[in-house]
């Protein structure tokens, strides 16, 4: 079985927290494809680890350094990782939260291909309008 320690996920949250994302894309395989749901700025398939930062660069960017990622719980299985967050933000000066699960598919300790479901679609395509 292939599995990420809970060390190296504490990891990834901190880097997008702390803004500090190249360390938290080292988790990610270099051709990695992740997918990212709605009708925003953010919604699409971002590409490699070079795609992770974007993403994680334009949800920062998108709630003016005010987006924050909190680890609820985590399932692993053979070849997969799920995350289920508490995100906060700003957007138009109005407090937003909501919960959203990751789905990481996992291969030799990379996640290879994730898809994010947003807990309230509605408001994640608010917050990244």
């Amino acid at each position: 079985m292939v599995y990420l320690d809970k060390e190296a996920i504490k990891q990834l949250v901190e880097a997008i927290n702390q803004r500090n994302l190249d360390p938290g894309s080292k988790l990610f395989s270099d051709d990695v494809v992740l997918h990212f749901p709605g009708k925003n700025q953010v919604s699409g398939d971002y590409h490699g680890k070079s795609g992770v930062v974007d993403i994680w660069q334009k949800q920062i960017k998108l709630t003016k350094n005010t987006l924050k990622v909190e680890i609820i719980d985590t399932s692993q299985g053979e070849g997969n990782l799920i995350l289920i967050m508490q995100i906060s933000a700003q957007s138009n000066e109005q407090s937003y939260s909501w919960r959203r699960a990751n789905h990481y598919k996992i291969v030799k300790g990379r996640v290879v291909e994730g898809w994010i479901y947003e807990g309230d679609q509605y408001i994640a395509d608010k917050v990244f309008a």
